[in-house]
């Protein structure tokens, strides 16, 4: 990321280094300056100082620039936004001669920069028009504070002799009276959105995206009524499923464009654009009245629906910080699996009950109140990136996708799999893939950063996505046919008995959201999910058609809870993965991975199943009897054959689609296994880095700035009181210092938005640096400290023997468990990060005593404790008869060298013994026989007398 600060050095960040227009300091000192100037700042105005000897009116800032002073500001030298005065606007805002954008590119005057609204106009020193949503700068859910009014602002070049020293900008005063701040102190940040602004924001958001999610499917079950009141022979069945292809395939191509241009020129104002072309193109697709004319239409729904699905999560990662975003990503999740699951049954439901073309004008209707909603309720967002749009990558990438979608539409059902089309879709695909990877390595801006197929989470993140989707994509297209080929379901019915499938998925990804939000930890979520879900697509590969209602609903639960675990923590860690300048970008490029390799896997899984039902209809009907109709006409086409084929043709569905589901365990399991790779980043509650609303006018106060707080702690959660921390910037130079209380909680001030490392350092501990990117707005972000104690030593036995692989645990005063390993082949052990204090060692392995001892941590230092492990030893042997024989249930005693026992044992019938966990040390065994037994017996006279006698050792 390029460095935030101004080409100038010796100023530090912000504080210009003579005082001018747009400096912020005022020709003549006043309060809050000193009288006397220091170095490179003269104390009397005049020729060759850069300030003028008269101030402009009003503003206490010169009229015209005086001798040295250029009236267009230097180039390199680019304003940053800590560089407002009380009353300015910002770097963004007009300037004479034309428009500062963020990262110093120059916009004619009167062009918009970003996302410029009539409300923005009043930077230009122009009246914005009136707004029924806005009073003084403000929405009607929010109180109305005075606008500040705009100013000219201008960089000034760098002062003769003015030092190189950094500045500590949150230790300057400001100049109170409106006067300029002390030292270049920030102006006003804009405050956070109203809660309840933002609540309509999102809602405004999810309407968008509910309509472009059901349009992928919702047109299947629809497709035998378009195929009749559009007649002609245009209507041919592959014909028909353009349809469907056409909507995704622009969709697909489009995404990352939209991406793309909402980081460069504001994401909002695509959103919009995105939303007025998906209202047009759904519109038109109702009225359509040729198939040609329908599939253009859907071309153009598509192309507005990949800036709604490109957009959407981007502009809520603006909107909200990491750590809140969970319960907002936990609702998309719910609506991604609610439409897929959903779309087919009400493509079917509103056909019968309405018309086909309804599917088209209620995505309309709904993305008109999404527009009223989230165009009125967003505020303007400013661009994160600058550069000009990867034209020729974004061909390369549409071609591929082109390719790619085709490749997986036509290949085996249009065009065999090994059909000179299909090949040529495919080299054509791989072709293109290859020139769109050398282009985007050149390209100054590409659409989809190299970087990003190397990076872990995002790799991790759109490999388990897919998967996922694989999954979710095939259940939802096969089990509303099964329900309505095996069961008699019609649409209704069918729609009812899935439903407990979208009821998991709705609950489990809120349920996931808010977890994720409350805990900051969201790697667990596809690990558990992704076990659920392989339980739960098991449990359905056994459904038959006479399993009870009630069981395979709880089969569809329990799948449905393990897909909304996943979906919502995937793109919460791309999101938190990615920088916030290529926010949109990465979040657009998950998505497409995404949805390409589920279009893909489910297309491969389609084939699949086709192929299998083929098999199973060969053993059950004649041959050359086939289904008289397409396959998403199975519902309608099964009932036209004749009644002696019906149970045929259902008696194949239901012995292939629960096959089908059983191939699906595997892809899941994959998934599972992949989930462990995803690591984890701390959530830290950040606002996005762009801007909301322009900041009322506000008096600025000492140590005015964009606040950075937090805690500092230990890995347990315990807090770390009067830890010290830096904060640095990208040059190395120090902008500000704090210190932690008793609470270790610590609250710094920044200079401004940027990129800046803040250090952590506490007695006893390691020292610990992370970075923060701070926008506009505050910043929340935890801290974890290790110890630098070193607790090292050797367990051995007492002849010096060392013990491999014992357990060494060290334990606080509390009880806790600190710190665990185990030792090496020499006995060697290494505990690291500790704090400094009073500890309890444990030591166990097996056949050894556990051995417990106290040992008292250094602080930098190591500290040496050896572990004597007693025991280990075994004593065996055999009890013999003369002869050799063993001998059974023999008494063997062992006594020490005291004569004390230590064990006694009795034979097998080997006549062995074992003692084993034995000291170093003498010892005797004894062993017996059984002791004698005596009886007194009566013999009368004559007869005879029996008496058995039982020999054994008393217990």
């Amino acid at each position: 990321m390029a460095p935030d600060f101004p080409a100038v050095s010796g100023s530090g960040p912000g504080l210009p280094a003579t005082p001018g227009p747009g400096s912020g300091l005022p020709a003549a000192p006043g309060p809050g300056l000193s009288a006397t100037s220091g170095p490179g700042l003269p104390a009397t105005p005049g020729p060759g100082s850069g300030l003028p000897a008269t101030p402009g009116p009003g503003s206490g800032l010169p009229a015209t620039p005086g001798p040295g002073l250029p009236a267009e500001p230097v180039p390199g030298l680019v304003p940053e936004p800590w560089d407002h005065v009380p009353g300015g606007r910002g770097p963004w805002d007009r300037v004479p001669g034309g428009e500062r954008v963020p990262g110093g590119d120059r916009v004619p005057a009167g062009a918009p920069a970003g996302d410029q609204e009539p409300w923005d106009a009043a930077a230009a020193g122009t009246e914005p028009p009136d707004d029924p949503w806005r009073g003084a700068g403000t929405a009607p859910w929010e109180t109305a504070t005075e606008t500040a009014p705009p100013e000219t602002r201008t960089a000034a070049p760098e002062a003769p002799g003015r030092g190189t020293g950094s500045t500590n900008r949150s230790d300057e005063p400001a100049a109170p009276d409106g006067g300029a701040p002390g030292a270049g102190a920030p102006g006003p940040v804009a405050e956070p959105l109203a809660p309840r602004r933002v609540r309509v924001a999102f809602l405004g958001l999810v309407l968008a995206l509910l309509p472009a999610l059901l349009q992928q499917l919702v047109t299947l079950t629809a497709l035998p009524a378009i195929r009749s009141d559009l007649p002609g022979p245009d209507t041919a069945p592959g014909r028909a499923l353009g349809v469907a292809t056409a909507y995704l395939l622009a969709a697909l191509v489009t995404l990352p464009v939209h991406a793309k241009l909402g980081d460069l020129h504001g994401r909002r104002r695509l959103f919009r654009y995105a939303l007025v072309v998906f209202v047009a193109g759904s519109a038109l697709a109702g009225w359509s009245r040729t198939m040609d004319q329908l599939i253009a239409c859907r071309a153009l729904q598509g192309a507005g629906a990949g800036g709604l699905l490109a957009g959407a999560h981007a502009i809520a990662a603006d909107l909200v910080p990491a750590r809140r975003r969970g319960r907002f990503l936990g609702l998309t999740g719910a609506v991604l699996g609610l439409a897929v699951l959903a779309g087919p049954s009400v493509g079917g439901l509103v056909t019968e009950q309405v018309s086909w073309r309804w599917c088209f004008w209620s995505a309309a209707c709904l993305g008109l109140v999404a527009l009223l909603l989230a165009g009125t309720a967003l505020p303007p967002l400013r661009p994160t990136a600058r550069g000009r749009l990867d034209v020729l990558g974004a061909l390369l990438l549409a071609a591929a996708s082109t390719f790619l979608v085709l490749l997986v539409s036509w290949g085996g059902r249009d065009h065999p799999w090994d059909s000179r089309v299909v090949l040529g879709l495919a080299c054509g695909a791989a072709g293109s893939l290859l020139l769109f990877v050398v282009v985007e390595n050149y390209a100054p801006e590409p659409i989809l950063p190299l970087p990003l197929l190397r990076d872990p989470t995002f790799v991790v993140g759109g490999l388990v996505g897919t998967l996922t989707g694989v999954a979710l994509f095939g259940v939802a297209g096969c089990l509303p046919f099964y329900f309505r080929l095996t069961g008699g379901a019609d649409t209704a019915e069918a729609a009812l008995l899935t439903l407990p499938l979208a009821g998991g998925i709705v609950c489990a990804s809120l349920l996931s959201g808010h977890v994720i939000s409350r805990t900051g930890r969201y790697t667990v979520h596809p690990v558990l999910g992704g076990a659920v879900s392989v339980v739960g697509m098991w449990l359905l590969s056994r459904l038959e058609p006479d399993t009870p209602r009630l069981t395979h609903s709880v089969w569809q639960a329990v799948l449905g809870a393990g897909i909304g675990l996943v979906l919502p923590a995937l793109v919460l860690a791309v999101q938190n993965a990615a920088p916030p300048a290529a926010l949109g970008t990465v979040t657009g490029a998950h998505t497409l991975v995404r949805w390409i390799g589920c279009c893909a896997g489910a297309a491969a899984l389609g084939a699949h199943a086709a192929h299998r039902l083929d098999l199973a209809l060969a053993d059950r009907l004649p041959a050359g009897t086939g289904l008289p109709g397409p396959w998403w006409d199975a519902p309608h086409a099964v009932r036209a054959v004749p009644p002696a084929l019906r149970d045929a043709y259902l008696g194949a569905y239901a012995e292939t689609m629960p096959r089908t589901f059983l191939h699906l365990v595997p892809v899941l399991g994959l998934g599972l296994l992949i989930a462990f790779f995803l690591k984890e980043k701390p959530l830290v509650t950040q606002n996005a880095s762009t801007a909301a609303l322009p900041a009322p006018r506000t008096e600025p106060a000492p140590h005015a700035g964009v606040p950075v707080c937090g805690t500092v702690q230990h890995h347990d959660g315990t807090c770390v009181p009067r830890a010290a921390l830096t904060l640095i910037d990208v040059h190395g130079q120090q902008v500000g210092r704090g210190a932690t209380g008793e609470d270790g909680r610590y609250a710094l001030s920044v200079p401004g938005t940027g990129s800046y490392v803040m250090i952590a350092a506490a007695g006893g501990h390691q020292p610990q640096a992370v970075p923060v990117t701070v926008g506009d707005r505050p910043v929340e972000i935890d801290v974890v400290l290790g110890g630098a104690g070193r607790l090292a030593g050797t367990v051995r036995t007492a002849d010096g023997t060392p013990v491999r692989d014992a357990t060494v645990t060290l334990t606080d005063v509390r009880g806790e468990v600190v710190a665990s390993t185990r030792t090496g082949r020499d006995g060697a052990y290494v505990l690291t990060a500790l704090v400094a204090g009073e500890y309890t060692l444990a030591a166990s392995a097996p056949a050894f005593r556990p051995v417990a001892l106290p040992v008292s941590v250094q602080a930098a230092r190591e500290t040496r404790q050896d572990v004597e492990l007693a025991g280990g030893a075994v004593l065996r042997g055999t009890v013999r008869a003369p002869g050799g024989r063993p001998v059974e249930d023999a008494r063997v005693t062992l006594l020490d060298a005291a004569g004390n026992v230590v064990d006694t044992l009795t034979t097998g019938p080997d006549g062995t013994f074992r003692f084993l966990d034995l000291s170093s040390g003498q010892y005797t065994v004894i062993a017996a026989g059984y002791p004698p037994v005596a009886t007194v017996l009566h013999m009368a006279g004559g007869g005879r007398t029996e008496r058995d006698l039982r020999l054994g050792h008393e217990d």
